[in-house]
């Protein structure tokens, strides 16, 4: 006949392998970041890019609970955006005109370049809004270029936050840079 599962074994073995997938794991986080934000607010003075990443996550999230955005899509994407912070002040792009990331990403079928060209999109878009002028694009098209580049990042890798990039592209824009001006 039929075999008994034990749903209490297997959901254990669902919370162990998608640990971050649930709300309440990353409302956890936020509220233990924000908790250490206090360290923060005199000056911020940061001796690592660790630091760094921490003091990004550590205002992203005190934004999104502020802000009432809570979901799992906000706080993804708010510490891919850390990362993002974090991995630009280390290493600035190579180019900054998105459409070589496209053209590299197609010539040599690199999804990767998919995900670096809308990064630099999004840097424009939230951080930069004057750079995008250079090119005489307006910054709707570097929100169109990036929420494309990002969907079709997620497409050919699966990996969630890309997709959630692509969804939440203007909140996550609004929050980097109310993110930016707290860090001054």
């Amino acid at each position: 006949m039929g075999k008994v599962v034990d749903l209490k074994a297997f959901k254990k073995r669902l919370r162990k392998k998608d640990r971050w997938s649930s709300l309440t794991d990353w409302l956890r986080l936020a509220t233990l970041l924000r908790q250490g934000m206090e360290e923060f607010n005199e000056a911020i003075v940061v001796m690592d890019f660790l630091g760094l990443k921490r003091a990004f996550e550590a205002r992203f999230s005190d934004i999104i609970l502020k802000n009432k955005n809570i979901g799992v899509d906000f706080f993804l994407c708010g510490n891919y955006i850390s990362a993002l912070l974090t991995e630009t002040a280390n290493t600035p792009p190579e180019s900054w005109y998105a459409v070589d990331y496209f053209i590299k990403a197609e010539e040599e079928n690199n999804p990767i370049a998919l995900r670096q060209g809308a990064n630099v999109c999004f840097l424009i878009y939230a951080i930069f809004p004057l750079r995008g002028q250079i090119r005489c694009m307006k910054l709707s098209d570097y929100e169109a270029m990036a929420r494309g580049m990002y969907y079709n990042y997620h497409g050919r890798t699966g990996i969630k936050v890309a997709y959630f990039m692509s969804q939440q592209f203007k909140p996550m824009a609004k929050i980097t840079r109310e993110c930016l001006k707290e860090l001054r």
